[in-house]
């Protein structure tokens, strides 16, 4: 109880730094769905107060953009209200009683690793992995301590790098177009998912040091054959609480093909919505892709995860100019403007010389060997001696210093997935 206690305070005390108003808030919020829960089970229209009050302004935060108020919307909302979503909704199921130590369901809203990036776990898999089997020993140390490094790593070496690339390039709109803008969306790519997975190796780094296993968030998933696929891969806690709590009630694909499609692009518009009232069209096209993509793959493996990645690629171009029109326009000049002689040309001028171009790709082609050869890597990280681990984890953090491009410090904001 004291390290539920220590983490808890600890967390609150960090997330301060983030704003006061945004700390209340999620106080609030914490005992207005705790106290709710409780009565659910007696009287089950409280978990209306608790689901609409937190719908309500998770809904309201992600329409502030049309507003034009400089109201800043508190960190990880997006993330702390699908916890408490989740486990009001779970209560009501009767899936499990109440929790009725409030430090302990504060603990799991306020979770400081993963209120930022995640992962989205349930409150159950949360309590089992932190309270009933957790021990802190050299094998989770070594493992965590491993993780995070690898984390920093593709944080610092990769998606630091790629960043500096796509910024010159979606800067200007107008110089960067055609094959330039192809390359920004496929330096996304590699941005998002080495800065992504990159935080929750941290998160679920830090946690098994704490002797607590999350829920894993990552699953190789630019080696996905279809859209499909992607999406069990990618953000995999997301996907799944979309699946349980929008996907299925809404039917999920138990009433004919024509409603299972429906359903499916209804909960990919949610997932936009969800990641900002800008990302709808992006949330409604990878529905689309979802629902046709299987029909458009071929015998060839290779083929299918090259065309799966190009695809989720143009759609990152969403992310990379937020502005619909724009992204629309620098998608549509991927395929009217043939410029890739200046690109080629062009490479040393948009931000990295030559050797961090090396850099780039030698970690780029190390992540892609780490996403390919994983469990084989994990199983011999484990038969390792301690020494070894130990040899390892310098090298890790050698490399990370060596390798890495850095700013002012860690800063939980710089993570791109923070802000949605």
């Amino acid at each position: 109880m004291m390290i539920t206690i220590l983490t808890f305070l600890a967390g609150l005390v960090i997330y301060a730094g983030y704003g006061i108003p945004g700390l209340l808030f999620l106080l609030c919020m914490t005992a207005v769905s705790y106290l709710c829960a409780l009565v659910t089970p007696q009287h089950r229209w409280f978990l209306w107060i608790s689901v609409v009050s937190t719908g309500f302004f998770l809904i309201a935060f992600k329409l502030l953009p049309l507003t034009g108020l400089e109201f800043m919307a508190p960190m990880g909302v997006s993330y702390f209200a699908l916890r408490i979503l989740s486990y009001n909704i779970d209560i009501y199921r009767g899936k499990y009683e109440p929790e009725e130590n409030p430090l302990k369901y504060g603990l799991y809203v306020t979770y400081l690793p993963s209120i930022f990036l995640g992962p989205i776990d349930r409150y159950d898999s949360f309590c089992t992995a932190f309270y009933e089997k957790r021990k802190i020993t050299w094998n989770n140390l070594s493992f965590g301590g491993a993780r995070i490094l690898w984390g920093l790593f593709k944080k610092y070496a990769i998606a630091a790098r790629a960043g500096v690339l796509v910024g010159t390039i979606s800067g200007d709109t107008d110089a960067y177009r055609g094959g330039f803008a192809l390359l920004a969306v496929v330096l996304y790519s590699i941005q998002l998912y080495a800065d992504f997975s990159g935080g929750i190796d941290i998160i679920l780094g830090v946690s098994r040091m704490l002797g607590a296993r999350l829920s894993e968030n990552f699953n190789a998933p630019y080696f996905s054959q279809s859209v499909q696929e992607f999406w069990r891969r990618w953000h995999m806690t997301l996907g799944s609480w979309l699946k349980d709590y929008i996907y299925i009630p809404l039917g999920g694909n138990r009433k004919g093909k024509v409603r299972k499609v429906i359903n499916n692009l209804l909960t990919f518009l949610v997932s936009g919505f969800w990641h900002g009232v800008h990302y709808l069209l992006w949330g409604l096209f990878n529905g689309i892709f979802v629902a046709v993509g299987e029909k458009l793959k071929t015998p060839v493996k290779l083929i299918n995860q090259a065309g799966t990645f190009l695809v989720i690629s143009l759609l990152w171009a969403f992310f990379v100019w937020p502005e619909t029109l724009t992204a629309l326009s620098m998608i549509g000049s991927i395929f009217t403007t043939f410029n890739y002689e200046e690109v080629f040309s062009s490479m040393l001028s948009l931000g990295l010389n030559g050797g961090e171009w090396i850099v780039f790709l030698v970690s780029v082609l190390l992540l892609w060997l780490y996403d390919w050869k994983q469990k084989n890597l994990r199983r011999a990280f484990r038969k390792m001696a301690p020494w070894a681990r130990v040899a390892v984890m310098c090298c890790l953090a050698l490399a990370v210093l060596v390798f890495g491009m850095y700013g002012i410090g860690f800063n939980a904001e710089e993570f791109i997935y923070s802000r949605f």
